[in-house]
């Protein structure tokens, strides 16, 4: 067989997404709801605001700020679950089992996981928006849009040093990329409790890698500034192949039955 067939990859890709609708559909739902909840909230309590000025700037920083967080946690939260259906001996068995290879049934699941982040994190908040400025709207009520602070919370280029700003945005977006790839990881490497126990995991790593960061700068070493974020960067991006590559070869290496809280040979 192959070890990629695009006919097997879409057959693979279209009955992961045909199991796993009711999911998509619920976690659309559910972040739709929380979305409107925390729009209906923030815009109640800058109400308490004197001027229009400062009610745009509450709602629009904390519904802009609670979505780049939230995105970024649910984004790691399904990473993790990628093959959590398959930690039962029975969902275990009927996927290994399927006739396609282990690169297409892994890269289905990864395409299944990306179209649920985005559908579930980024359109999910949009929408919520436009609802809620559509209701603002029909009660006469001053609209407000929390889309363009979310945008303007990522990071941004400055007109001062915009070399060391994009070297910044370069490490903050490197280092995201490679959380994503180690609770990817993590949600094969654990049987149970995936997520909590790659939290875990990777809130000590994270500790060890923040301390070094944030004890050892670049000027205490005489080290240039752009060469030290660009290494950091490279760095990053060098674990996250490391991270997918791993994750790939343990799940080749998956047993039909396991008996241990890792899932190793």
């Amino acid at each position: 067989m192959r070890n990629f067939n695009l006919q097997r990859f879409a057959r693979v890709l279209r009955l992961d997404f045909i199991e796993g609708r009711s999911q998509l559909l619920w976690l659309t739902f559910a972040g739709l709801m929380i979305y409107l909840f925390f729009f209906w909230f923030a815009y109640n309590i800058g109400m308490t605001s004197v001027t229009v000025d400062n009610l745009v700037f509450h709602v629009c920083e904390g519904v802009g700020m609670f979505g780049c967080i939230t995105m970024f946690l649910f984004f790691l939260a399904v990473a993790s679950s990628l093959f959590r259906k398959e930690q039962k001996k029975a969902k275990r068995t009927t996927y290994l089992t399927l006739p396609a290879t282990n690169l297409e049934k892994f890269l289905s699941r990864w395409v299944y996981m990306l179209t649920l982040s985005v559908v579930g994190g980024f359109l999910t908040f949009f929408v919520a928006d436009a609802i809620h400025m559509a209701w603002l709207w029909l009660t006469d009520k001053p609209v407000i849009a929390a889309t363009t602070y979310f945008l303007k919370a990522f990071p941004q280029t400055s007109n001062s040093a915009p070399h060391e700003t994009w070297l910044n945005v370069l490490f903050c977006y490197s280092v995201l990329v490679a959380a994503h790839a180690f609770f990817l990881l993590g949600g094969i490497l654990f049987r149970k409790y995936q997520t909590v126990a790659t939290a875990l995991v990777g809130s000590m790593l994270f500790f060890v890698f923040a301390h070094f960061v944030t004890h050892d700068q670049p000027y205490m070493r005489g080290i240039p500034y752009a060469w030290y974020y660009s290494c950091l960067s490279v760095f990053m991006v060098a674990l996250t192949c490391v991270f997918t590559v791993l994750a790939y070869r343990l799940f080749c290496r998956w047993q039909i039955a396991t008996y241990h809280f890792v899932n190793l040979p």
